[in-house]
């Protein structure tokens, strides 16, 4: 499966529990498989997110959140991602980076992310 959109094209929005669905799943595997070397084919991303998922999409937000962690690392000390901010990663406006090339920041709002993942629910 082909993870990577056209560069500068817009990611697609996806659905939080798709999001969500897809982070529990990695956080298990981690947890059964410590040492890493895990593959997870396409077949049981498509049977952890809702039927029509756009599996690369939820896929690579939840990359640029972990690219966000290790940015912060100096000041983030792990920890889960809240509702909010899965919510605010799963639609906030992204788009597709080259694999390969360097970039001068995230291919999002980082501020207007950070905005959306401290709002108190309704």
């Amino acid at each position: 499966m082909d993870l990577d959109g056209k560069p500068g094209e817009p990611v697609p929005a996806v659905d939080f529990a798709d999001m969500k669905a897809m982070l529990a799943f990695m956080e298990d595997v981690k947890k059964r498989h410590p040492e890493g070397r895990v593959v997870i084919g396409e077949g049981i991303w498509r049977s952890v997110c809702s039927p029509g998922a756009d599996i690369r999409a939820v896929s690579y937000r939840l990359d640029m959140l972990w690219v966000l962690e290790l940015l912060l690392q100096p000041a983030y000390s792990g920890g889960e991602w809240t509702d909010a901010a899965l919510k605010a990663a799963a639609t906030i406006e992204m788009t597709w980076v080259q694999v390969g090339k360097t970039y001068k920041g995230l291919p999002f709002d980082v501020e207007a992310f950070l905005s959306q993942a401290r709002a108190k629910p309704a």
